[in-house]
């Protein structure tokens, strides 16, 4: 179990690296909490779902480690890096830019709309199923450790809407300073993390062949 929690750690600490992912929600948030509320459980549920369905068909299936698992890793590994060269290479939005004001259904479906295209999260989950699927462990210890992924990745997310109902004052001191950081800085920060992770996985794939 320690050996798969220490690879699919990395993978779902950069999972959760998410600024686009977390500036729509601030800005959401900032008109109605129900609204954030409804796209982070879009969000979350999205997730949740594709990763049990996928990992569930792949426990029936008992995988093994081979040199495919290996060719995953180096192919991931270079779409990484392609969207850590695309988020250097996008512009910012400027920092006055208004979102117009969702209702909730909207907002769960801009949650789930973001799950399906949010690449940077996307390719380091899969790899993580992966990872689950060809470790030979046991079912219990594959949810956790899916359970374990999902609690990390979703944090940024479910945090922000969870101190917007608890202490909604203490929300609005840190989600301000949060949102213009990431405005600013935001492209930058996905993409040092995308090529960390993208060395990750290519010194992980070359290891496997």
């Amino acid at each position: 179990m320690s050996d798969l929690l220490a690879k699919i750690l990395p993978l779902a600490i950069a999972a959760a690296i998410n600024p686009t992912g977390i500036l729509v929600l601030v800005a959401l948030l900032a008109t109605s909490k129900r609204t954030g509320l409804a796209y982070c459980i879009g969000f979350s549920a999205t997730f949740a779902a594709f990763g049990a369905v996928v990992l569930a068909l792949g426990l029936r299936l008992e995988l093994k480690p081979s040199l495919t698992s290996a060719v995953i890793d180096l192919v991931a590994a270079v779409l990484i890096a392609y969207l850590g060269v695309r988020a250097l290479r996008k512009k910012p939005k400027p920092e006055g830019e208004k979102r117009r004001a969702l209702g909730t259904a909207a907002g769960f479906a801009a949650g789930i709309g973001l799950a399906v295209s949010d690449f940077s999260s996307i390719i380091p989950y899969l790899v993580s199923l992966k990872e689950m699927m060809i470790s030979g462990l046991g079912s219990a210890d594959v949810w956790t450790a899916l359970v374990v992924f999902l609690a990390i990745m979703l944090a940024p997310l479910i945090v922000p809407v969870g101190l917007s109902y608890a202490a909604p004052k203490t929300a609005a001191r840190v989600l301000d300073p949060l949102r213009r950081v990431l405005t600013k800085h935001g492209q930058k920060i996905i993409a040092v993390v995308c090529f960390v992770i993208a060395a990750y996985l290519a010194v992980k794939g070359v290891r496997g062949l």
